[in-house]
């Protein structure tokens, strides 16, 4: 067990001024006379509650004692310079040490504290080399008695139990001023950004079934596959370090890696202040935190857990101050429950973070839209807040299919709702790198702090944990580790160029967010909401930043390359190839993108490409580009082949190599033929990829009003134990149970002007009480409203199969199911857009008994051959009509009175 860093032995600058940061001029540090009162130290809600009780006096206490930085202006100022490409500050990171000598409090005035506190009776539990913290432990008596407070108990305003905290702001009789105190309080708890955990034997059940893990859950390489194609950056030499409330099973890391098929990553705990004793209802996090960094970054030389049982200030202290192992990215999964006041000592070792060239990345949260404050850490201006998505890929470890918001709505059973967090913090004014975007569309702030930053899947994820049990995870919680693991690819990269590590990350990725390369090097998110019943219209998906994703999720080697500042001289742009959508025959939109090679070397070199597909064409093989010289343009498109390949999902690859260096820069391309348009069909008990949003409807009485939310759809399972609905099929079906207002469930789906497409779904209705109203809507956006079914009090119907061949105006079109089930349910499940492919005749030959016809069909369509004898005619006749029974269609017609031409149209 380590303890924590003390302060003494500070070695001294060994580097000249000119090669760091400017050193600056210390103010000395006014003492207080009298005694000072610590704000910012108790919830504000105690000044509204009526104690119930009070804290035991034995009861021992773990505070942390945060002291101000010392010249916080200039630190902010050197902090915005090493992240600014123009400054000569630009990346000049300090050490430690460094940071300590600069800005940390005086070594005199922390032992000032010291000594205040051993004076007073008080343990002094650790010390912090950046002296920023101080750990001191008591009774809850002496605690009162130094802190002169009461440790008052209170009924939860807002959730059901009971928590301590000081009655009135904490005061000290120390001459050295005191930023914040922390553990005075167990108003906000902290928990693991896990939306839920879903047991093994329920997996095959609610999974999306495109991964490699158990019932399709994602699992090792399946998440380098979909977002990282081709790139052979493991994370070598560099270390992730994970804040940890918990400690984990070893032999569950073992498990994961012999399911995930990795070789081994040195898994290192660090017990700060004590360390956690044995593994807790948290264990889940610990192990899912360890196993998604290890999977996105296979090849890292460590990972460190940092475990401790509840002080955050205190651990972030000692992560920053860590100069044994020195990672360079963090990972935090946890947060307080409730809003609470900003932890300004966090805050500060945050921007230390920053200083010293470390990443932080936190899960934003898993309760959908903040509607009354950001919980700490979230909203934090320093670190990086990720977001999540759910992730649909080609199929086991294959390639990105398609991307959402993270959103599973309403928690069974219970009260509140899971999907991604984000919204826009009630303390911190908006940085510098968050102004200058458009906030309308989004619904975030111009003025505060907007969150998230970043995202990445936070869902159908596969862990074991819990001594040996396997979980489908979904939470923000997978984003995160994720994040900071993909971190350590860029600074892999940017240690084998010789440049520094990148560092905190948001300057860069803002800058990129609103340039040019955005689309080169992130995927954005646009479709989805983390609506709930307490936010019923923010946020929304938008193209560029939202309050759901923020820009979205990494997108390959051109964002490692952007971050690294190092790349290749060959250039190759966009990063991504295309998904591209259609049926049988085509039409296929995109069908082709231009990719533009550049050479940002000093010296010609030569590039060749490699096609790894039957049906992609490439306009260029080879070719040269001398330094600096224009950008060669290589198209990429589909040809015939793929008009005739069968029903299915294809990905291949395009391999550009520069051949002087060897180096590779890969782009997938993904067709999908004939496979339905809906992600997640409503049979699988998770509402992903699907929006949900509303009203909320009002029931007042005399004595209260309730809330109830709209869009109260949720899954039923096999039994129908809810909603007396048993499933048409499977496991589970969709129930609506909204009441008074309509609620909506809806869904983006990429389609092609002028295309035809078959919706089908099979829904029920088996109740008859009051007021009931169903809708389908297609193609219905904030102007006009295209209702294709209407329902309205019908008479009881079990389940039902019905469909609609429909057109597309755009290439994207919402499918929208509406409900409204006064003390009743309707059941849905089985959704399915496919595209209808045009019945171009494939093969035309003379066959016996007659002429034998081919066509592109779609299954249970009806389809008429035609023929006429003089095309100048305007005159077709009617030969046969024909049910299709396969995707190609072959018939033998008999001959007519010598026809020369054949046409086959689409049934009505």
């Amino acid at each position: 067990m380590r303890k924590s860093a003390l302060i003494g032995g500070v070695t001294p600058l060994a580097v000249a001024v000119a090669l760091t940061a400017v050193f600056f001029c210390f103010e000395t540090r006014a003492q207080i006379t009298g005694r000072q009162v610590v704000q910012n130290s108790v919830p504000p809600a105690v000044s509204h509650l009526t104690p119930i009780g009070r804290l035991p006096e034995e009861t021992t206490l773990r505070l942390s004692v945060g002291l101000p930085l010392r010249n916080k202006g200039a630190l902010d100022e050197l902090v915005r310079e090493m992240y600014d490409p123009a400054s000569p500050n630009y990346h000049q990171f300090l050490t430690p040490g460094q940071f300590a000598r600069q800005f940390g409090p005086a070594e005199n005035d922390y032992q000032t504290v010291e000594n205040f506190f051993r004076t007073n009776g008080l343990t002094v539990a650790g010390e912090h080399r950046d002296r920023l913290v101080l750990d001191v432990s008591g009774s809850a008596a002496d605690v009162e008695r130094v802190f002169h407070v009461n440790l008052r108990t209170y009924h939860h305003p807002t959730e059901n139990r009971t928590f301590f905290s000081a009655d009135t702001a904490p005061s000290l009789d120390v001459s050295v001023p005191i930023l914040h105190v922390s553990g005075l309080d167990n108003f906000s708890l902290i928990r693991p950004h896990i939306g839920r955990k879903i047991p093994a034997a329920q997996i095959a059940k609610t999974s999306h079934q495109t991964g490699s893990g158990p019932g399709g859950t994602y699992i090792g390489n399946d998440l380098r596959a979909a977002y990282l194609p081709g790139v052979s950056l493991t994370g070598k030499g560099q270390t992730v370090g994970l804040l940890e409330f918990d400690t984990y099973y070893s032999n569950d890391i073992t498990a994961y890696e012999s399911d995930a098929g990795l070789s081994g990553v040195t898994v290192t705990n660090v017990a700060v202040d004590g360390g956690v004793a044995s593994p807790g209802e948290g264990n889940v996090e610990v192990a899912l935190d360890i196993d998604m960094a290890m999977s996105v970054a296979p090849g890292l030389s460590k990972i460190v857990v940092y475990e401790t049982e509840d002080s955050w200030d205190a651990i972030l202290a000692y992560m920053a101050d860590d100069t044994v192992d020195s990672p360079k990215q963090f990972s935090c999964s946890w947060g307080n429950i409730s809003p609470s006041t900003p932890d300004t000592t966090a805050e500060g070792i945050f921007e230390q973070m920053d200083a010293q060239g470390q990443s932080f990345f936190d899960a934003s949260g898993d309760t959908n839209a903040f509607f009354n404050g950001v919980p700490f850490p979230s909203e934090s201006t320093n670190i990086t807040q990720v977001g999540g998505t759910t992730l649909t890929t080609t199929g086991p470890g294959g390639g990105w299919l398609a991307e959402c918001v993270w959103n599973w709505g309403g928690i069974p059973g219970g009260v509140g709702s899971i999907g991604v967090s984000g919204g826009v913090s009630d303390n911190f004014k908006i940085p510098y790198w968050q102004q200058g975007i458009s906030m309308t569309a989004n619904e975030g702030s111009t003025t505060y702090r907007n969150v998230p930053d970043v995202a990445m899947t936070a869902d159908n994820i596969f862990v074991v944990a819990d001594d040996g049990n396997g979980y489908y995870i979904g939470g923000t919680s997978c984003a995160a580790p994720a994040w900071a693991a993909f971190m350590a690819l860029v600074n892999q990269q940017a240690a084998a160029g010789g440049k520094s590590s990148a560092g905190f990350i948001n300057p860069a990725i803002y800058t990129i967010g609103k340039g040019a390369s955005y689309q080169s090097d992130f995927r954005d998110i646009v479709t989805g909401n983390n609506f709930w019943a307490e936010s019923t219209n923010k946020f929304p998906a938008v193209p560029g930043y939202d309050l759901c994703t923020g820009w979205g999720t990494f997108g390959g080697d051109a964002l490692i390359d952007a971050l690294a500042r190092v790349s290749d001289s060959l250039s190759v742009a966009p990063g991504m190839g295309f998904v591209t959508f259609g049926a049988p025959g085509g039409p296929f939109v995109p069908a082709s993108l231009d990719f533009s090679l550049t050479n940002s070397g000093t010296s010609s070199l030569s590039w060749s490409l490699i096609n790894t597909s039957q049906w992609l064409t490439a306009s260029a093989s080879a070719g040269s580009l001398a330094a600096g010289s224009p950008a060669t343009n290589v198209s990429i498109s589909l040809n015939a082949a793929a008009d005739n390949l069968p029903l299915g999902l294809y990905s291949s690859s395009i391999l550009f190599s520069n051949q002087t260096t060897h180096a590779v820069r890969t782009r997938q391309f993904t067709l999908s033929l004939g496979q339905s348009l809906v992600q997640n069909n409503l049979d699988n008990f998770v509402l992903s990829d699907w929006a949900q949003s509303g009203g909320v409807y009002l029931q007042t009485s005399r004595h209260s009003t309730t809330a109830w939310p709209v869009y109260n759809w949720e899954f039923e399972d096999s039994n129908g134990e809810d909603s007396g609905i048993l499933p048409q099929s499977g496991s589970y079906c969709e129930v609506n149970s909204c009441f008074e207002i309509i609620g909506y469930l809806s869904q983006n789906i990429p389609t092609i002007p002028g295309q035809s497409y078959l919706l089908s779904f099979w829904y029920t209705s088996p109740g008859d009480e009051e007021v009931e109203e169903f809708l389908v809507n297609w193609n219905t956006n904030s102007t006009t409203t295209n209702t294709i079914l209407s329902l309205y009090d019908p008479t009881p119907f079990g389940w039902t199969y019905t469909n609609f061949i429909l057109n597309a105006t755009s290439t994207n079109t919402v499918l929208q199911f509406g409900g409204r089930n006064d003390f009743n349910y309707f059941g849905l499940e089985n959704v399915s857009v496919l595209p209808i492919p045009t019945p171009n005749i494939r093969g035309i030959a003379r066959a016996p008994g007659g002429i034998s016809l081919t066509w592109n069909s779609m299954t249970n369509l009806e389809y008429q051959v035609q023929y006429s004898t003089n095309l100048l005619s305007s005159n077709w006749f009617n030969l046969n009509s024909y049910s299709a029974t396969a995707p190609v269609l072959t018939v033998t017609n008999p001959p007519n009175s010598s026809p020369e031409f054949y046409r086959v149209l689409r049934s009505p």
